[in-house]
This record gives structure tokens, sequence and C-alpha cells, in this order.
């Protein structure tokens, strides 16, 4: 069972057929081409795929579900954006909920996957999905399937791709018809290595400002765009953390084993799992990944420490309190400021000062009567989170407004948090 987190509800239309086309939908049948079997040793990786169903997806779960294996195969544990239709009855949020869940969704994944949208993204979900790869290094991939209805431009164009309203066809060398089509030349990429030859059962073709990744031989022509060559069903963005691809069946089984498709499928479940996803204070936790320590001050703090371990247990994330900091260990310091020499270094390289005041260069002078002072340092692989607070009462404090999420409110740049706790 790969998809793991299926939160919450998203609203579902009722699913419209699209328009009559120049070529003929085929149903799915046994293709004709060779099979192969792919033997693969995998680099096993922690993280998280977030999967879109909350725009009214048209996907089924068994489509998906042979590509998905291949990256949780990886150790990446699957996430839904939202549920499909079949698995109960939706409810309708309104599009400030939506996108709020989609910024939480967003916040503990590392790479995305977004498969034909028959909603549109509004403005905004654009706008936190370019955030999560512009600027947190997060992957997304991009697939839509011609057949079928959809508005994944309205994602894609933010990343300079479009996926053009078209079948790609090939009269001269098919699999079952001439919308078969097979693909033999690839732009040098991790993406296309091992690559041979690629099968499409139901291909469009894409615009890029970036670079192609799989173009068609001369005989392929397009139902929009004629006499136009080069044709792209694969392409990458500009800044090389988007991939799209204007196909959906090579990655449906039986199609999954045809010539080189395992491969393409091993090649993007590497993509998706190779990232180099860079987490803020903000996306508390899920910025610790292996079990940490919870680091007191002294023994006033051990109540504190008893509700950060209970925060962290419900968070699913594994916890000891220690003694001593290990600096091989993520971990999590809860002090006083009275003990604030103890971590100099790590308020340092924050800015921040304890002294008669809190001094940072964010904010005015700060007196330290009922705050808090909440800090993330990163280091070679490394989180560290820093709390400090004048009194227990206020650390107990702080670590409530950590347990609710209303800890973003008190954020003064990326890593450092100031708090009233009174």
């Amino acid at each position: 069972m790969f998809f793991l987190g299926a939160l919450l509800f998203f609203y579902r239309g009722t699913y419209a057929p699209p328009p009559s086309v120049d070529i003929p939908v085929q149903s799915y049948q046994p293709p004709v081409s060779m099979f192969t079997t792919l033997t693969e040793t995998l680099p096993i990786q922690r993280g998280t795929l977030l999967v879109d169903a909350g725009h009214d997806n048209d996907f089924t779960q068994a489509e998906s579900t042979a590509f998905l294996s291949r990256v949780s195969a990886r150790g990446y544990d699957i996430e839904l954006l939202g549920r499909f239709g079949s698995f109960g009855n939706p409810i309708t949020l309104a599009t400030s909920d939506r996108v709020e869940f989609l910024r939480d969704q967003l916040r503990g994944a590392d790479s995305f996957l977004v498969m034909q949208p028959s909603n549109a993204y509004n403005d905004e979900e654009v706008a936190e999905v370019r955030r999560f790869v512009l600027e947190k290094g997060g992957k997304l991939l991009l697939v839509a399937d011609p057949t079928r209805d959809y508005r994944i431009n309205t994602l894609a164009a933010a990343f300079g791709i479009t996926f053009r309203p078209d079948y790609l066809y090939n009269q001269v060398e098919y699999d079952l018809n001439f919308q078969d089509i097979f693909i033999r030349e690839f732009g040098a990429d991790e993406l296309t290595s091992g690559l041979g030859t690629i099968a499409l059962y139901t291909a469009g073709s894409l615009e890029t400002s970036g670079p192609w990744l799989a173009i068609s031989d001369a005989n392929t022509q397009s139902t929009l765009v004629k006499n136009v060559l080069p044709l792209y069903p694969m392409v990458k963005s500009s800044d090389g953390g988007v991939v799209a691809i204007a196909d959906m069946t090579f990655m449906v089984p039986p199609q999954d084993g045809i010539y080189d498709n395992a491969r393409l499928i091993s090649n993007l479940a590497n993509f998706l799992t190779q990232s180099q996803r860079r987490f803020q204070l903000a996306d508390f936790p899920h910025f610790f990944r292996d079990d940490l320590d919870i680091i007191l001050s002294g023994s006033a703090l051990v109540d504190a420490g008893a509700q950060m371990k209970g925060l962290l247990d419900e968070l699913q994330v594994s916890s000891q309190i220690k003694d001593v900091e290990s600096l091989n260990q993520d971990s999590v310091y809860l002090g006083l400021y009275a003990d604030a020499v103890n971590v100099t270094q790590y308020l340092q390289l924050a800015g921040v000062q304890i002294e008669d005041t809190i001094r940072t260069p964010f904010a005015p002078d700060i007196a330290h009567e009922d705050t808090a002072v909440v800090i993330l340092h990163q280091s070679s692989g490394r989180q560290v989170l820093v709390i400090l607070a004048d009194t227990p009462e206020s650390l107990a404090g702080v670590l409530d407004q950590l347990s609710s999420g209303d800890f973003r409110d008190g954020l003064l740049e990326d890593f450092v948090g100031m708090y009233k706790t009174s």
C-alpha cells in the first residue's frame, strides 16, 4: 500500500469527456513490442514524495502504483495531497483552505508529483510550488496524457513549460497503431542514462525554455502543429528542478515493461528521490530525519523535556532525553537565558545576543520577561534546534506554539523566531 498519507478530501466535480480528436483514442491493449526485465541496485534515501490528488486528478491508484512502487522501494514515503474520489465522499474546501493545506503538506515533502489535474492551480498555489522548487530545492514531476482533460499548464507555465493539446503519431513505424510511437533520441542527462528506445502510447508534445530530454524522429508528426520540428515529449526546466512528460502510458502495466520504459521509470524515481531539499524553521519538525537527542540545561527543565518529547512523539519523530550533546546527532537544546553560554556558538552564527536584552539583526532589542527565542542551526547534515526562554513557564509556552503551528507567526527570518509567551 503506497498511499500512506490520505489526510483530507478535496472536492471533485463530475467527469466531462474530452472533445473528439483527429486520432481515435484506443483502449489499452497488450503491446506487441519487446518486453524487457530491469535489474538494478537501488539507492536508498529517506524522504517523502507528495502526490497531488486534490485537483480532480484524472488518474487511478492502479495506474500509478507501478511507478510509485519504484519510489517507495528507494526508501521514500508516499503521501497524498487530497484523496481519490473512489475512496469515499469528497468535501469542498474554500480556496484559502486549499492553499494552506498545500503549503502545510509541502513543508514535509522532498518532491512533488502532479498528474492529470482537471482543476486549475490558482496563483497562490503556483507561488507555493515555485517556492518549494526554486527556494527550497524540492523536485517536481509533471505528467499529462493528451487523451484526458487536464489543466496542468496552470502550474507548468510558471516553470517555462507548456503542454500542447496535441497527439504525436507516426505512420511509418509504430507499435499497435500509428499513435504508439517510439523515441530513440535523448538529450544528455541522468534522466536519460541507459535509454535506447522507449515506447509512448498516447504522447503529446511540450514547449520549454529549458533543455529537452527526448525528441521524436522525422516521421513523427503532431495533430496540432503540422510540419513543425522538433517535437519534445519530455523536457526539463531551466533550473533543473522540474521534469515534464506529455504521456502517462509508459508507466502503466504492461507498457511499463516495453523496451527501456522500465529504465525511464527507474531514472524518474531516482530524480524524485535525490532531492537536495533545504529546510527552514517554518518546516518544523520535518527537518529532523533521524533519531534526535533532547538536551536539558538543568533538572528544573525536566517537565519541559517531557513536553518536548511528547510533542515529537505525536509528530512521529523518535527522540530521547540526554545530559550531553553529541556532535554526530540531531538535537533539541532546551534552556533558560541564564544558560545561553552553553549554546554560544549557535547564537553567534544566528546573530542573536542574550544580554540584558535580547539583540538580533532583525528587530529592536527585546526585554527578557515572558519571552522565548528559537533558532535552527544546520551544518554537515546535522540539525540543531535551540530553544531558550526566561523561565520554565515561558519555555512551556513556546513549546505549545510549536505544537499548534502558531510559532510561524513569530519568525524574524528563515532560521530565527522570537516569541511572547504570557
